[in-house]
């Protein structure tokens, strides 16, 4: 009986943890940005998580408001969020955009190297990041 509940227990956290991490999404969102990361975190990997949701605020608030975009920051290291980062093979700093194309997930673009190849360049990070985003969401 013991086993049971805590089969339970167990159970009923893993389904809440997906449906929090899933809880924005519905049939107007059109496209998911997930960035993972570890616990402890370098100056880079900061710098792409604060880009990316600045150009989101700056230039997506109303896609976001609306839940055609949807962000989520995950940290890899927590147990709650391992089916995820398998998922999304994420390891360390991993920036992912997922379409939902008919409401469905249609692959995943991991723009990791992109994120780190442009971030020291924060024009050049925003125009691309920016003109990704548009072309999944338009």
């Amino acid at each position: 009986m013991k086993k049971l509940l805590i089969s339970l227990v167990v159970l009923m956290s893993i389904t809440n943890c997906f449906a929090q991490s899933n809880a924005k999404a519905d049939s107007k969102t059109k496209l998911l940005i997930y960035y993972f990361h570890i616990t402890h975190r370098c100056n880079t990997c900061q710098t792409i998580e604060a880009t990316t949701k600045k150009i989101l605020e700056t230039y997506f608030a109303k896609e976001l408001k609306e839940g055609i975009i949807v962000y989520q920051s995950f940290n890899c290291e927590l147990p709650e969020n391992k089916k995820l980062v398998e998922k999304y093979a994420a390891y360390g700093s991993t920036l992912a955009l997922t379409p939902i194309v008919n409401g469905k997930e249609a692959g995943i673009d991991d723009i990791t190297s992109f994120a780190f190849s442009k971030i020291r360049n924060e024009e050049a990070f925003s125009e691309g990041l920016i003109e990704k985003i548009n072309n999944y969401i338009k």
